[in-house]
């Protein structure tokens, strides 16, 4: 007799129910097959890992030790450069093998926008003075270039010790300048003013003008005052006791002015000498809104001495004149629009527009 599979009809009763049992499972494992790859489809759509369950982090059963500090991830940290960044800079500044370091306390920085401003009083002698200032201007730049929080000029201010400017050089930090000269350094600048006296002291020939470009600037736009004349008695390499200083970190009260605030304000600044021989020089400066007519004279860069008296300021000398030089009634006097003013240069505050003359008179 052949041996034949019998029909599902011949099946025991345990048979059929273990058959239907064996279905039931396949068809709950197909439907959670399909569902288990319907749910790996939408999670691979959105970016995520469905097979990270099966990790051996998702079957921790004690937590994981913190991170140490080496191997924590780094978080991005935003850049910024603070004028103490910069002060700190300049007192370890070189140039090639040049030791260009200044105190941090014999500097003054002003960071406005995405530019340097340092201002620096040196008794150097005028060629050490213009090309260290050279030197400095790009050392500096190339440091504020790296790091990376798109300043884009420094402007070095550098005086004599009566605050008469002697240079002024304004250097973009774009541009690279390694191991060149002086005169190299300032034809790459974008602009510089030396003044008279400084200049002149350099020789017949320094390899490069007085000036190039429009006059740099002070934080509010304002030209840097430089007198371009040598003047009778040259520069101040001594102290004078004195404080000078043509950039201001301080806020002065501003004023409105058609609904807008406006923290400075630019008179017209002549010192007339004519007189005795000595010529006259004119320049617009820029002071902080009511700043007074003593202001506007320690702004301008100009060299000069004054004492404190009963009736307030009193100014000696300007520019190496003194009073009493030429005659014992001669001396400085000052007007503001053609009239003079019954009152210390420093009691005479400014609204701006103003003309003012200091004039050396003999009483004669």
């Amino acid at each position: 007799m052949n041996s034949e599979t019998r029909p599902e009809s011949h099946m025991s009763d345990s048979t059929r129910a273990n058959r239907r049992a064996i279905r039931v499972v396949i068809g709950v494992f197909a439907a959670i097959l399909v569902a288990f790859c319907a749910w790996s489809a939408y999670e691979y759509s959105c970016g995520q890992d469905p097979l990270a369950i099966f990790s051996g982090s998702a079957f921790q059963t004690v937590e994981p030790a913190e991170e140490s500090a080496s191997t924590a991830k780094s978080v991005p940290v935003s850049n910024t450069v603070t004028t103490d960044d910069v002060a700190a800079q300049i007192a370890k500044l070189s140039y090639g093998d040049k030791d260009l370091s200044i105190p941090a306390k014999d500097v003054k920085v002003v960071l406005s926008g995405k530019s340097i401003w340092v201002e620096y009083a040196t008794d150097a002698t005028a060629e050490d003075a213009v090309y260290d200032a050279a030197y400095r201007t790009a050392a500096l730049a190339k440091w504020a270039s790296e790091q990376k929080v798109s300043l884009t000029k420094v402007t070095w201010i550098s005086e004599d010790m009566a605050g008469s400017v002697r240079i002024a050089l304004e250097y973009p930090c774009d541009r690279a300048s390694d191991n060149e000269t002086p005169a190299q350094i300032l034809e790459g600048s974008s602009s510089y003013r030396i003044s008279g006296d400084a200049y002149y002291a350099l020789g017949d020939k320094p390899g490069f003008d007085q000036e190039k470009g429009d006059a740099p600037g002070l934080p509010d736009g304002k030209a840097i005052t430089v007198i371009a004349e040598q003047t009778a008695t040259g520069e101040t390499l001594v102290a004078t006791g004195e404080s000078h200083t043509v950039l201001y970190t301080e806020t002065v009260e501003s004023t409105e002015k058609g609904g807008k605030k406006d923290s400075s304000i630019t008179v017209s600044l002549t010192v007339d000498a004519s007189v005795v021989g000595g010529g006259s020089s004119s320049a617009r400066i820029s002071v902080p809104a009511g700043s007074s007519v003593y202001d506007v004279l320690r702004a301008s860069g100009v060299n000069y001495s004054a004492r404190d008296t009963q009736y307030g300021i009193y100014v000696e000398s300007i520019g190496g004149l003194a009073e009493k030089e030429h005659g014992g009634t001669s001396g400085w006097t000052y007007y503001v629009d053609g009239v003079m003013p019954m009152t210390s240069c420093a009691n005479y505050k400014l609204a701006g527009g103003e003309s003012i003359v200091w004039r050396y008179v003999t009483g004669e």
